[in-house]
């Protein structure tokens, strides 16, 4: 267990060593101030388990350094003991707000410091469980929930609507008149990337797109959701024309270079394609909410079969002739 001790006098530093070590803590790093131990953690190179802060430090104090702590999304839920000579109400209630999970009085008795580590570290550990398991069935559940057809909503971002959110935008616009550009944004070869992929990968992949997408496009006056199948969606109120060559160009490269590819189960980025939705150069909110509907509810009736639906398709019937 890595341990970080702060505290400006010499001689508490040292008792706290001494009662750490002889209850076989051995990896325990001392800090005297607020700035030494937030420079501590910036270049730990294997995080804390535990923090040991004074309340009363020279300049930043003890609690400023638990709130700062707490912004760091490795240590939301790290154990962080306060020590202190004070039972002031007001000190320990600003100290709970800031995060602190326990507290420990000064001159301290070694067993308690010692228990109260021990029972932090725990309630750590517990939580950590909890989290871990919670994590294991969320992806569970998206291994059985996600289609290739499906629009699920992405992570907030800039521009980024749930389809159905976009949809009823659009409707409350009724019939007046707006200029807009309607166009797509398409992972070429979509459905060899879902079967190529687990259910999981394939919505990672989908919301790295989101995301790439997001850091591209004017969010000003524009809005995007994805309508499944692999494509984006999007609705640009603007009298001006949009280079969506440009646009595709300059997401392919952000999209490249923020590709995951341990989450997504691929070792390299699909490419996109940005297309214009043919239409009038003004439109009425409902001509637009129309046109996702009918873009979403596709069957490809009339398009051009995807070679590898075709591939599945005889495969299917190869199956069934040779009585399988």
């Amino acid at each position: 267990m890595r341990i970080l001790a702060v505290d400006d006098d010499p001689v508490m530093l040292d008792l706290l060593g001494t009662a750490l070590e002889q209850s076989g803590f051995d990896d325990i790093t001392f800090a005297a101030t607020a700035e030494d131990a937030l420079e501590l953690i910036d270049v730990a190179a294997a995080p804390y388990d535990i923090f040991l802060l004074d309340v009363m430090l020279p300049g930043t104090s003890g609690i400023e350094v638990c709130r700062t702590v707490r912004t760091y999304p490795r240590y939301r839920a790290t154990p962080v003991l306060m020590i202190t000579g004070s039972r002031a109400r007001d000190m320990m209630t600003r100290a709970f707000e800031a995060g602190a999970t326990d507290f420990v009085s000064k001159p301290f008795d070694a067993l308690e410091l010692v228990t109260r580590i021990k029972l932090a570290a725990m309630l750590n550990d517990s939580m950590q469980r909890e989290q871990m398991n919670a994590a294991a069935l969320e992806e569970l559940g998206q291994l059985t929930e996600v289609s290739f057809d499906e629009r699920f909503d992405l992570p907030s971002g800039a521009g980024v609507k749930g389809f159905l959110t976009l949809e009823n935008e659009l409707l409350r616009r009724a019939d007046a008149l707006y200029e807009m550009v309607l166009f797509t944004v398409e992972i070429d070869n979509a459905l060899g990337l879902y079967r190529g992929s687990r259910p999981a990968q394939f919505r990672a992949s989908v919301e790295a797109v989101g995301r790439a997408l997001s850091s591209e496009i004017d969010t000003d006056n524009t809005r995007f959701a994805y309508a499944g199948r692999g494509d984006m969606i999007g609705v640009a109120h603007t009298h001006a024309q949009i280079d969506l060559r440009d646009l595709q160009r300059r997401a392919n490269q952000a999209l490249a270079v923020n590709w995951d590819s341990f989450a997504s189960g691929q070792p390299k980025a699909p490419t996109l394609s940005a297309r214009r939705i043919d239409g009038p150069p003004a439109w009425s909110g409902k001509a637009a909410a129309d046109v996702l509907r009918s873009f979403q509810g596709r069957a490809d009736l009339t398009a051009q079969a995807d070679p590898y639906e075709v591939d599945g398709l005889f495969e299917r019937l190869s199956v069934r002739i040779s009585g399988q």
